[in-house]
């Protein structure tokens, strides 16, 4: 936006070397950039030679966690699905591999999630809390990314496998997620630029406003552009298999899984009571 073009040659160095905010920014800048001007190849090819570098180092923080760039970068690239892939078989590989990263060993600790390497990182602040009443940034980039790229066929079996799992802390953020996300859900709210800090839960994630509907028009990709962030088929599959699913059985069992970690039943307050009316049968 200056005079004079701002370039990482660092980039062309050990990546290795460089630290997790180094990393974030050139990601940032293809997130933004795209949003704001459309596509450019030197974007698209940087970002997928990052994409492929960085993976492992997806659960590096520094104010935000790495994944959550890298999918932005990503959805930002590809808003209307994954169309003229790099290469054949490139959909099915980042689908196993950027959708899995939250099932990374080292995020777990036997059923439970490895406390502060992934979702909400510590409480090291004055008040103490972890702020469980909002979804972590790479929580929420990670469910949107599988209901955004995920063929049809396999959302159900995938948020299936996503209830399975029963760490409260888990739980907790999926409960959060789903009430935040209750707009994105029943189509009142389309893209994540219409998301708000002030929302309560806040699903958003690092730079997702520029996660909007003139990114769609733009795409050079070849596909038409898509009416919304979520496609039609996907998101009235979580409807329905959330109200299936979630009986009011169901739903105690969960919560008295959850209040086994009191700091998590404090901190989510009165969103449980929310979710039972908008899901629960």
């Amino acid at each position: 936006m200056g005079d004079q073009r701002r370039m990482f040659p660092e980039l062309q160095g050990n990546l290795n070397e460089l630290a997790t905010s180094d990393l974030q920014k050139p990601l940032e800048e293809i997130a933004s950039g795209t949003s704001s001007f459309g596509p450019m190849k030197d974007w698209n090819i940087w970002y997928h030679y990052l994409l492929g570098a960085l993976l492992p180092r997806s659960h590096e923080a520094s104010d935000s966690y790495l994944l959550e760039s890298l999918v932005t970068g990503f959805m930002a690239i590809y808003p209307n699905g994954i169309h003229g892939e790099p290469y054949q078989g490139f959909r099915e590989d980042v689908l196993l591999t950027l959708g899995r990263c939250m099932m990374d060993g080292m995020c777990w600790n036997g059923s439970d999630i490895a406390i502060g390497k992934v979702l909400r990182r510590s409480n090291d602040n004055p008040n103490r809390v972890w702020v469980w009443w909002d979804a972590s940034g790479d929580f929420t980039a990670s469910m949107f990314f599988c209901l955004k790229y995920l063929p049809e066929s396999s959302v159900k079996p995938w948020l299936h496998s996503v209830f399975d799992i029963s760490s409260p802390h888990w739980r907790a953020q999926l409960i959060v997620w789903l009430v935040g996300a209750y707009g994105m859900l029943n189509n009142t709210v389309r893209w994540p630029s219409e998301f708000s800090a002030k929302d309560h839960p806040y699903i958003g994630w690092e730079w997702s406003h520029c996660l909007r509907p003139e990114l769609a028009a733009s795409d050079d990709g070849g596909a038409p552009p898509v009416p919304a962030f979520i496609p039609e088929n996907a998101r009235m599959s979580v409807l329905a298999v959330v109200r299936s699913y979630f009986s009011e059985d169901r739903f105690r069992d969960w919560l008295d899984c959850i209040s086994k970690v009191s700091y998590l039943e404090a901190e989510l307050a009165g969103i449980p009571a929310t979710f039972e009316m908008l899901y629960v049968r």
